[in-house]
């Protein structure tokens, strides 16, 4: 059976229902001197279209959302939210009164002692009452600490939207890494399948005693490394199979197929404003929660030094016979009122404060270091972007030109006046630069995701 998936949305909206008044304010930007735009060129509007769409791949799109029904960490990591909302819950619950419904029985011997025996008398005592107590938040004390634990549930929903835009983007690398494997195997194949041919030939032209051993043994060594390169591609597939089986929460067989080709690059999106990425990225919510938090609980570890006040009352009924318990007649109660003032703690209290600052630092050091990592994968992948894109145009180029050079050479060598080397080695040249422009059409895929998921844009359509 699988787990119940937590409705992420409904979720977060229910906190902001239930927490709006008492959630901590947002807390000022890092330290971090933000430029007006990225260094590296982007368009300036904010990326908040789906980016799975873009690549138009039905199966891929299939793909994620079966692994966000199915993945083991995505559930481990919805878990951890509902256990972070309970907590919430547990902690919010001390800014209420406790009620405690109870029924005592008490049965009591007592001797009493004459001049001529000893007599002994028993007594009976019911009692059912409700007890009620409070303690009265006159500082705002037992607020802070339930609007840490609010903050704490929204930094959580932030790090479950992490983990879900993250297992997406895994998703989409290990297919386009799947997807390459294959076409590097098809050109294996094709490049075994070439070699075999001019072996063939290079047998009888031997036989014949047309060529010299030398290039029978050549041609003999290409063959059998592009064999051996098959086998590699191969391998390389059945891993790549086994791994994204396994993100699929399928048992990793290997029975999973590639898509047939690569897909088109989608065109260049928007970034948006540096400053923006701040309310984008789950990772930074996240941390501005977290800071949130430590704030707001330091603020309720000083407040510890101040006088509590506590209410206790009950109200009930007491007898000797139990079927009278519910008789007015017999009616109690009692209020009560508890002013505590902390005077000596053996400086639990200071170390309390001085570790709740502590927290409260360690925090915005977190925040600060998680926008500079994220502005620098931001920053990375667009620049990366540019250098594969002209890198993949020149590659484009050099492997048009291998092509030709190859069939020339074949034509002159079969003329006879060039070496079979020298066709040989256009033949190696031509594969290699087709095998170095699949790679980079996949890392091209590949950064594009990285840009997605750095930028903190929506995988797919809320709704």
């Amino acid at each position: 059976m699988q787990p119940k998936r937590i409705p992420i949305a409904a979720a977060a909206l229910a906190m902001a229902l239930a927490g709006c008044a008492t959630s901590p304010p947002l807390q000022p930007s890092p330290d971090v001197e933000l430029p007006d735009v990225w260094s590296s060129p982007a368009p300036e509007t904010s990326p908040s279209t789906p980016w799975l769409a873009d690549f138009n791949d039905p199966a891929l799109n299939q793909l994620v959302t079966e692994a966000l029904d199915n993945n083991a960490n995505l559930q481990a990591a919805a878990a951890r939210f509902a256990q972070v909302l309970a907590e919430t819950g547990i902690t919010r619950a001390g800014q209420r009164p406790a009620a405690n419904l109870g029924l005592d029985a008490i049965r009591q011997k007592i001797n009493s002692i004459g001049p001529q025996s000893i007599d002994s008398i028993h007594f009976n005592n019911y009692q059912l009452g409700l007890s009620i107590s409070w303690e009265i938040d006159l500082w705002g004390k037992l607020r802070d600490r339930g609007s840490a634990a609010l903050a704490l549930s929204e930094a959580g929903a932030a790090e479950l939207l992490q983990v879900r835009q993250s297992l997406a983007a895994q998703i989409a690398k290990v297919w386009f890494d799947f997807t390459a494997a294959k076409a590097q195997c098809r050109l294996a194949g094709e490049t075994a399948n070439t070699y075999r041919q001019n072996q063939q030939a290079m047998e009888t032209r031997y036989q014949r005693g047309l060529s010299n051993g030398l290039d029978l043994h050549r041609i003999r060594t290409q063959s059998a490394l592009s064999h051996a390169e098959i086998e590699t591609t191969q391998r390389t597939m059945d891993a790549l199979a086994r791994s994204l089986e396994t993100l699929l929460g399928r048992y990793p067989s290997a029975s999973i197929a590639p898509a047939d080709t690569l897909s088109e690059l989608p065109a260049a999106i928007p970034a948006g404003l540096p400053s923006g990425l701040l309310q984008r990225r789950p990772d930074l919510l996240a941390a501005e929660r977290s800071l949130a938090a430590a704030e707001k609980n330091h603020s309720a570890s000083r407040k510890d030094r101040l006088p509590s006040i506590s209410l206790t009352g009950s109200a009930g009924t007491r007898s000797d016979e139990f079927n009278e318990l519910l008789d007015n007649d017999f009616s109690i109660w009692s209020l009560a009122g508890n002013l505590a003032q902390p005077v000596f703690q053996g400086g639990r209290i200071r170390s309390n404060i001085d570790r709740s600052a502590a927290l409260r630092d360690q925090a915005l050091a977190q925040y600060r270091e998680t926008a500079l990592r994220a502005f620098r994968e931001v920053e990375t992948a667009l620049a990366a972007e540019s250098y594969l894109q002209r890198a993949y145009k020149q590659q484009s180029l050099a492997a048009e030109q291998a092509d030709a050079a190859e069939k020339l050479a074949w034509k002159r060598y079969q003329e006879g006046t060039v070496p079979f080397s020298d066709a040989l080695e256009s033949q190696r040249t031509a594969n290699n630069v087709q095998a170095a422009l699949i790679n980079l059409r996949n890392q091209l895929l590949q950064n594009r995701i990285d840009l997605y998921l750095a930028l903190g844009g929506p995988f797919q359509d809320p709704s």
